[in-house]
């Protein structure tokens, strides 16, 4: 399915703000030795934020890391998984593929002039 304009530039929006950038890079690598939460038994690269990503980004408040995990889960870039009362975060990484292919074949292929 070919990504609309409104998806792209909500995608886009997402990966514009450099915290956010910073989140996706913790859950892109995942779940590792320094991580405070059990792992989830289902995704075990999944990091839960207050446990794992807050103390990794200087202990940010958690308001505002809950705006910036909301943005990144509206844009599709994130999903969320529940285990009980606790809440893990994985990358979504289908949809970061499917964002860069549509970015690349829009912007960085060039038609062929006849």
């Amino acid at each position: 399915m070919e990504p609309n304009d409104a998806t792209l530039a909500r995608k886009a929006n997402a990966l514009s703000d450099p915290l956010r950038l910073q989140i996706l890079d913790l859950l892109v690598k995942g779940h590792d030795e320094f991580c405070q939460s059990p792992p989830h038994p289902e995704f075990p690269k999944a990091l839960c934020p207050y446990l794992d990503i807050q103390s990794k980004l200087g202990n940010i408040a958690p308001s505002k890391l809950s705006y910036h995990l909301k943005e990144l889960r509206q844009a599709e870039l994130v999903e969320e998984h529940r285990l009980g009362k606790r809440v893990y975060y994985t990358a979504n990484l289908d949809a970061l593929t499917r964002f860069l292919e549509a970015f690349r074949q829009r912007y960085l292929i060039s038609p062929i002039s006849s």
